[in-house]
């Protein structure tokens, strides 16, 4: 499992990293999610008491490749996290998401709301995802974010029951989840005439979390609200809350991202 710290998930009032040491979270063997300091250390923390998976993050500084080498290859990992990238992913870090994904990795995208800019030289996540989505991936995936700021207070979306990969996600080898809750994002929604992805998580306000797959076995998941990975700590100044605690979001979070790495499913 690769977490992205290389595209500003560190800005403003966003931590979204597991720890501040990377490539290798330190310590190498915690004992508890605190020991990891990044505001989504306990999606990492479950990750690696589960003993299912290594958890590597993207150095600050680091390009994406495909083949190249390092910290930043994407032939070496099985799934690749980015939670609210800020800045945008250049178009050789696109080509090899895609051609990691063409070649059976998995993607998780996680975007914020529209206005959620972390700094002066940031760019909306929303933005930043759905350029690679559109135009990097040619609209290969069938999502999108829909740019827009639902669930100010607090939003409760549920499981789709119709879609054919829900199982995955609500009854996965975490534990049962049902509903996801943001507090302000962006919706996620299929793009027109597409049949590669599905709708996970709807809300009164549309989609919630969406997932997708790709002939040669490539999986992603898209997620409008960074809210739900926020675990309440950091080693920062900002203010967080804990949505990892908050309905179904660490069992829905965890399973999506076991779904991506062909665990189970």
């Amino acid at each position: 499992m690769l977490f992205d710290t290389a595209h500003k998930q560190v800005a403003g009032q966003a931590d979204w990293i597991i720890d501040s040491h990377a490539p290798i979270p330190m310590p190498t063997m915690p004992t508890r999610e605190t020991d990891w300091s990044g505001g989504v250390s306990a999606w990492g923390f479950d990750l690696y008491t589960s003993s299912r998976y290594v958890v590597l993050q993207l150095p600050t500084g680091t390009a994406l490749t495909w083949g190249g080498g390092g910290a930043g290859d994407l032939r070496a990992v099985d799934v690749f996290v980015s939670d609210e990238p800020e800045t945008d992913f250049s178009a050789s870090e696109q080509q090899a998401m895609l051609q990691f994904a063409q070649a059976g990795g998995g993607l998780l995208l996680i975007s914020d709301h529209s206005g959620a800019v972390r700094c002066g030289t940031c760019t909306e996540a929303w933005r930043v995802i759905n350029s690679f989505l559109e135009t990097g991936a040619s609209n290969q995936f069938g999502v999108k974010c829909d740019g827009n700021d639902v669930g100010s207070s607090g939003l409760t979306g549920t499981v789709v029951a119709a879609s054919a990969w829900a199982p995955h996600f609500a009854a996965g080898p975490f534990g049962a989840g049902s509903s996801l809750v943001y507090h302000s994002g962006s919706t996620v929604s299929l793009v027109t005439g597409t049949t590669a992805a599905q709708l996970i998580v709807s809300s009164t306000a549309g989609g919630m979390m969406a997932a997708s797959t790709l002939p040669g076995g490539g999986r992603l998941v898209l997620v409008g609200d960074s809210s739900p990975a926020e675990d309440g700590t950091c080693a920062c100044t900002a203010t967080l809350h804990n949505g990892w605690g908050e309905g179904n979001d660490r069992q829905l979070l965890l399973n999506a991202t076991a779904w991506l790495a062909h665990d189970g499913s």
